[in-house]
């Protein structure tokens, strides 16, 4: 470490005075997540290529490891204050400015200064760099921005003092969140001799960590979603982005629009969705009677209530319908919420109903029409529905094991450096661990971070005159280590093997009482394909089951920006000089890598939560739970619409059921073979899976009658494909005959191409 005086660095850029500079924040949920370690470590990274980087303000808090990041890099003298005989140091605003570096490093944006500085706060002194052309990395905890900070005051009992503009962070180019689960952090502090006991017992509780690292991920997910929503790349890809909902709520003036505003409220709660109340009126608002007037201020405070935005929009000639789609598309929504039409005249249904033009016209968006008797269902009589639930041999499986996973948005994000790393440090602890397979993509850097890791020999496999190596699983039982290191979690063994996938030779290590560490991208996720398609136009081939992401004792988060992505591609730091420009023309587009990031953020945004649920003893097996029905057929649609069943199930902690109706009285062979893979779908998310027989005529009857016996509360259909009007009031499909015959249920209808690409 040295200090440096100010003057002119050989290899500083010049700086444009007239050219604001980049501001790049890396955000974490609590003290030792490591924001200051990364943020280091970059900073020394562009040392190394010859960019300009001086120490501004570091407190390394007497960590060794995170002091050790300064290496060789330039410091700024601290300016020194005395006040009361008491000396004070902070940052020296003005040397940096006259130094003028590239990049300046600036630890603790939400720092109150020393009375006599420039400013006041030190996110004041960042701006003012910035104003000087500077570059700045900093870093900041989620406790300390204004708009989280109450909450955060809830979750930890702790006073919040320091406070940081949400706009200041919105304001930043890059955001990058440093992830670190609960009992990591705990660790941490175990091991610091300075750390206070009482700390992990008050702030650093598990449950408090948990759901700051929470707040953290939705935080940094909004923020991903607000840039790129306002980007050009945005435009690539239609309808909604992400896993994140959006409820849209059409009410009119009747007494049931209280009632479905609130219905849509709980089901905003359960999605942790944002929420819009829209309400249609034949004229300007300012021409309503006043008994109009009224009515909608009292459905505005209602609406208000409910944390949603109140959306008056006049009709002007147009269908009810074409009014919806327009506002849904403005909200980016991914559902619109409707109660139930009373008529239940066929003709008067398909031609002037709002709901038979949605389904008609509306791409990328469900629609869920509310039952208004829901609350008066039908006598629960003696189920004639016998039904076997498949079970995954994963859900609730409990084993000796304990499962880490690494979670990125791409390739080259630094999941398998970041284990490397991880590993590194807990064979210095003196931990048994050794590396079972690991994949470095010829990345020098990755190479680099196996250092002392012992190694177990991959096993030689000859298949189709090609040798191939695969996870030696033999020797890693014969070896009994302590952790493995398990690489490309999603991979496909070579046909032959003892197990087809690598996750189930995981499965295998962890029944054997041996810890794994393994890494993942967040589009080999099962649930996510159809939404990964959907962004970047790429059918996912491998995948893994859901449930083998709840089996992982922690989850992590590696977070990286897409700009700092594609520079590491460019770099040839990914893939191969040959594969860098068709890259970045495909998978790396900047709109790609946005989406899929906030996909990752979200995703383990919910994973954080559901523990968080256990942690606090909700949702009890004890509780009768509410049951979702997922209808399907032969269409390839199917798979899809269980794939949403199943991420509402989660969401609304419900049972999934999923029904084929089978009308044909002698299956093909191709259809009972799309049969077998929805059977083994259904029991991969766990769900119950129920063959009926029907008719084509009494198809939607014989939904409408075993939703009746099995109580279910919510119907998932896909989006009827008749485009002629006439042919489908004549045929009644099975979502019209269940819209009119069902008004005790809700129904959701899944869009046809809501995942799809134009």
């Amino acid at each position: 470490m040295i200090i440096v005086d100010h003057r002119e660095h050989e290899n500083a850029e010049p700086k444009n005075p007239s050219k604001k500079g980049r501001l790049k924040i890396f955000v974490g949920a609590a003290p030792w997540v490591g924001k200051t370690y990364k943020m280091l470590q970059e900073a020394w990274s562009m040392h190394e290529n010859h960019v300009d980087v001086v120490i501004g303000y570091v407190e390394n808090h007497e960590r060794r490891k995170t002091a050790g990041q300064i290496k060789s890099m330039e410091i700024i003298p601290r300016k020194t204050f005395w006040i009361n005989k008491r000396k004070f140091e902070e940052m020296d605003v003005e040397a940096i400015a006259e130094r003028r570096p590239n990049t300046v490093v600036v630890d603790e944006l939400a720092h109150t200064n020393i009375a006599g500085s420039k400013f006041n706060k030190r996110y004041m002194d960042v701006a003012f760099l910035l104003e000087q052309g500077i570059n700045v990395l900093t870093t900041i905890n989620v406790q300390h921005l204004d708009d989280i900070s109450k909450e955060a005051e809830k979750i930890t009992k702790t006073k919040i003092r320091e406070i940081v503009p949400r706009a200041f962070i919105d304001s930043a180019d890059e955001i990058e969140m440093i992830d670190v689960p609960p009992e990591t952090i705990r660790e941490r502090l175990r091991e610091d001799q300075l750390s206070s006991k009482d700390a992990l017992r008050h702030f650093f509780k598990k449950e408090n960590l948990s759901a700051l690292r929470e707040l953290t991920l939705r935080t940094v997910a909004d923020t991903v979603d607000d840039h790129f929503q306002k980007s050009y790349e945005r435009t690539s890809i239609h309808g909604p982005v992400g896993v994140k909902e959006a409820i849209l709520v059409c009410t009119s003036f009747l007494q049931r629009s209280a009632k479905l505003i609130r219905k849509g409220y709980r089901i905003a709660r359960a999605l942790n969705a944002d929420l819009y109340v829209l309400t249609i009126i034949e004229t300007k608002e300012q021409e309503l009677p006043l008994n109009d007037k009224e009515r909608l201020e009292k459905l505005r405070q209602l609406a208000q209530f409910c944390h949603a935005a109140f959306i008056v929009e006049s009709r002007n000639d147009r269908n009810y319908g074409a009014v919806m789609i327009d506002v849904a598309h403005r909200c980016n929504a991914t559902q619109i919420v409707m109660g139930q039409e009373n008529s239940s005249k066929r003709w008067v249904f398909h031609f002037h109903s709002p709901i038979n033009y949605l389904l008609k016209h509306l791409r990328y968006v469900d629609v869920q029409v509310i039952g208004w008797k829901e609350e008066n269902r039908p006598a629960s009589f003696k189920s004639n529905t016998n039904y076997k639930i498949e079970r995954n041999p994963l859900n609730g499986s409990q084993y000796p094991g304990r499962l880490t996973v690494y979670i990125g948005a791409a390739p080259g994000v630094g999941k398998t450096y970041q284990m490397l790393e991880d590993a590194n440090d807990m064979l210095r602890d003196g931990k048994d661990i050794v590396i079972g397979v690991i994949e470095t993509h010829g990345r020098k850097e990755t190479f680099k971070q196996i250092k002392q890791l012992p190694v177990i020999e991959e096993k030689k496999v000859q298949y189709n005159g090609h040798l191939y190596r695969e996870l030696n699983i033999e020797e890693i039982i014969k070896r009994k280590p302590e952790i493995v290191v398990v690489d490309e979690l999603a991979h496909t063994n070579i046909p032959g093997s003892a197990r087809a996938k690598r996750y189930l030779d995981i499965i295998y290590l962890l029944k054997q009482g041996i810890h794994v560490m393994t890494a993942v991208n967040i589009q080999h996720i099962e649930s996510l394909r159809d939404i990964v398609e959907h962004i970047t136009g790429i059918r996912v081939r491998e995948r893994v089951p859901d449930s083998f992401i709840d089996l992982a004792d922690q989850v992590k988060m590696i977070d990286i920006t897409p700009q700092a992505l594609q520079q590491r591609l460019v770099l040839g730091k990914i893939y191969t000089k040959d594969k860098i420009e068709q890259s970045i023309s495909n998978f790396f587009r900047m709109g790609n890598l946005s989406a899929l990031r906030e996909l990752a953020l979200l995703e383990v945004a919910d994973d954080v939560d559901q523990k968080l649920d256990d942690l606090r003893g909700h949702f009890q097996e004890t509780k009768k739970k509410s049951k979702i029905l997922v209808c399907v057929n032969y269409r390839p649609h199917s798979e899809k619409l269980i794939r949403r069943g199943w991420r509402m199930a989660v969401r609304h902690h419900a049972d999934l059921l999923v029904m084929a109706v089978i009308t044909s009285k002698q299956m093909t062979e191709r259809e009972k073979k799309d049969m077998e893979t929805l059977k083994a779908l259904s029991g991969q998310f766990n769900a119950a899976f129920i063959v009926k027989t029907s008719n084509k005529k009494t198809l939607g009857k014989t939904i409408v009658k075993t939703t009746e016996q099995l109580q279910v509360e919510r119907i998932i259909m896909g989006q009827p494909v008749l485009k002629n009007r006439f042919i489908a009031c004549l045929m009644d499909s099975p979502v019209y005959s269940v819209l009119r015959h069902a008004a005790f249920v809700n129904l959701q209808i899944v869009a046809d191409s809501r995942n799809d690409a134009e």
